[in-house]
């Protein structure tokens, strides 16, 4: 009979405990190598698309910080911190129900209505030399070449109680509330043919349209931020609400991809 061996061979194939165990620990080992690379890539994914949205908004903050300094003549542009927007500085008072500037409201004399014309071919002119910046920062400056914007104007209209039917419909053959909406948009349309007309400016020309993407827009009798917004007596309410018709200008940037 052979003699008994009592080595560390001998015990192990006795008692697999510890050829388990081993095997067990490095399979967790490996599980746990595994997770840590896979959340350590996810972590570096997650890292990138926060710098790249960084990016995003101090690019967004850079544009829109140039616009407001393109925008700072209060003599021309007024602007509405609350909404975010521009409005011409002054307010346009149109003939009743009607959208040509070259006719405005027949209570202005003749001079102010001379002096609102001028006024616009001004913001006309200073609208364009904004939009010609912007141009020429993004045809130099390799951050800009993803930027594009959105210039939206946009029309208003004054909700006059004393003009409703049957003022209003002997020349419109839609309810009030949506002669409100073509109203304010035929006004919006008007500018841009006013500074189009006068070769002051055409933003919808094809050297602009890398750049800009017009949007001519009217919000009829609604929208944010419109005067005598609680009706009070009929005369007040007739004078606050020709306040309203105004014109609209927000400067939108488009950002594209960001590397």
């Amino acid at each position: 009979m052979s003699p008994q061996r009592n080595g560390p061979g001998a015990g192990s194939r006795q008692n697999p405990f510890w050829l388990s165990y081993v095997d067990l620990m490095t399979a967790l080992f490996l599980i746990m190598l595994v997770l840590f690379v896979l959340s350590y890539r996810r972590f570096q994914e997650r890292e990138n698309q926060l710098r790249v949205q960084l990016r995003q908004l101090q690019l967004i903050q850079r544009l829109e910080s140039s616009v407001q300094q393109l925008m700072s003549d209060k003599t021309l542009f007024r602007y509405e911190p609350r909404f975010r927007r521009y409005t011409l500085a002054r307010d346009i008072q149109f003939q009743g129900g009607q959208w040509d500037l070259r006719r405005p409201s027949q209570s202005l004399p003749p001079a102010q209505a001379a002096a609102s014309l001028t006024y616009l071919r001004q913001t006309g002119r200073a609208l364009r030399s904004l939009v010609d910046s912007l141009l020429a920062r993004k045809r130099h400056d390799p951050a800009l070449r993803e930027v594009s914007y959105v210039l939206l104007i946009q029309g208003s209209a004054s909700n006059l109680q004393d003009a409703r039917a049957p003022r209003y419909d002997t020349y419109a053959y839609t309810s009030y509330e949506n002669w409100g909406y073509i109203l304010s948009y035929q006004r919006a349309k008007a500018l841009h043919d006013f500074w189009r007309q006068e070769r002051i400016a055409d933003f919808d020309a094809p050297r602009y349209h890398g750049l800009l993407e017009l949007a001519l827009a009217g919000n009829g009798y609604g929208g944010v931020g419109r005067y005598n917004s609680r009706k009070r007596n009929l005369r007040v309410t007739n004078a606050e609400e020709k306040r309203n018709q105004r014109f609209l200008i927000q400067i939108i940037p488009k950002i594209g991809q960001v590397k």
